[in-house]
């Protein structure tokens, strides 16, 4: 069976995420005008910025050490990790732009970050349909919320959106820690003095964050050589066939979240091979007739849905496939690491295909423009799914092979 149900359930709601986001943006974009669709950009960059932060406390580490840790310590040392970090993180924001907004920056990563922590620790439990629940739930309240506010309350200012937002995130967290407690779960896992569980934390989270954090610059850094090399209108062309090829890692995030959660709860090392070999595997076979049918599509619907300046983004979209490709099934190798613990071979990975998206960023947009672009991107892809995969082959022979 190539998608069983846990991973089409998970497929589906991060599906639906992103269409919720996307109903969000088009809203606030006609509600509140260009303007103020770039003030709520402005403030919700800040927030996934600090989250980068919060995430050292609250993002996968909560995962990988939900198994062996009490609940209630890891998720405390979550909260007070994200409180701190939500601090320093807002106080930054506030150098840079002012002190108008520190304490609507600093509500909304905090309360972002401790609704991620539950949802992590679902993951970490292995519970694939509370994780979906709290993956999916504060996005629904999001959207009810800003409706019921707008259109039944008359509320016509944007604080509607940020006060939605807490509402949402702060409801989503209760629900989950409600659901912890009604579990009854006991507290007889690992009871670690607070300075030893936050030292484990912060060793993993800080450099899962920094892995994370290189990936995301290899991801992005594309847009700012193409902004001073090929200008704005140019830029604008080429994030939107990113973001249309990039919806198809919807299939290879899914897989990966799963696969994550088998690996932490997995003690057979042969059963976790295993498992990341089938994943890998079906994260190609559904990524590319995905990629084929969205190649499919015809030319002349990008312009419909996005204007009439947005041409030539199939092409785009093509030359960027056998990248998208190779990243939906490196993050699944790259996840299997992850669970494993071994975050310097994400470092590592993430760090040579920055490197190598710099050098040949530098070497071909002047003289190719976008079609280099979607080259380098490629090429950096690639590269990254060779490495891992190396890395993959000798952790499989030295577990397979290795003396009983």
């Amino acid at each position: 069976m190539i998608l069983d149900r846990r991973t089409a359930t998970t497929i589906l709601t991060k599906g639906s995420v992103m269409l919720i986001g996307l109903l969000l943006v088009v809203f606030t974009a006609r509600v509140w005008g260009a303007e103020g669709r770039g003030f709520i950009a402005l403030i919700m960059a800040a927030v996934s910025l600090i989250a980068i932060l919060n995430n050292v406390f609250a993002g996968a580490t909560v995962a990988f050490h939900t198994p062996s840790y009490d609940p209630y310590r890891l998720l405390w040392m979550a909260s007070l990790g994200s409180l701190v970090t939500s601090l320093l993180g807002s106080f930054l924001f506030l150098l840079a732009e002012g002190p108008g907004h520190f304490f609507l920056v600093l509500v909304l990563s905090f309360i972002t970050s401790l609704s991620g922590s539950i949802t992590y620790y679902w993951l970490g439990r292995n519970d694939i349909g509370r994780y979906n629940l709290m993956t999916l739930l504060p996005s629904v309240l999001l959207l009810l919320l800003v409706a019921c506010g707008y259109f039944l309350a008359g509320i016509r200012e944007m604080r509607i959106y940020f006060y939605s937002w807490i509402a949402a995130y702060a409801t989503a967290w209760f629900i989950g820690f409600m659901l912890i407690i009604r579990d009854g779960e006991k507290a007889d896992k690992k009871r670690e003095d607070w300075l030893t569980l936050g030292k484990s934390m912060v060793h993993y989270g800080f450099r899962s964050e920094l892995s994370y954090f290189l990936q995301f610059l290899n991801y992005r850094l594309a847009y700012f050589f193409i902004s001073r090399s090929l200008g704005l209108d140019t830029l604008g062309r080429f994030s939107v066939a990113v973001a249309v090829a990039e919806g198809v890692w919807i299939i290879g995030k899914s897989i990966s979240a799963v696969l994550y959660s088998d690996v932490l709860n997995l003690q057979d090392e042969k059963a976790r091979i295993e498992r990341t070999i089938r994943a890998a595997g079906r994260g190609f076979l559904l990524t590319l007739p995905a990629l084929i049918l969205l190649n499919l599509l015809p030319e002349k619907i990008y312009p419909l849905i996005f204007g009439k300046a947005f041409t030539g983004i199939r092409e785009l979209v093509l030359y960027l496939s056998p990248g998208i490709l190779a990243v939906a099934v490196a993050n699944i190798l790259g996840h299997y690491f992850s669970a494993r613990g071994m975050m310097n071979i994400l470092i590592a990975k993430s760090s040579l295909g920055l490197v190598t998206t710099t050098i040949l960023l530098l070497l071909l947009l002047q003289r190719f423009g976008l079609k280099a672009a979607c080259w380098t991107i490629d090429a950096s892809y690639i590269i990254v799914l060779l490495y891992l995969s190396i890395r993959f082959l000798k952790e499989r022979k030295k577990i397979l092979f290795s003396p009983a």
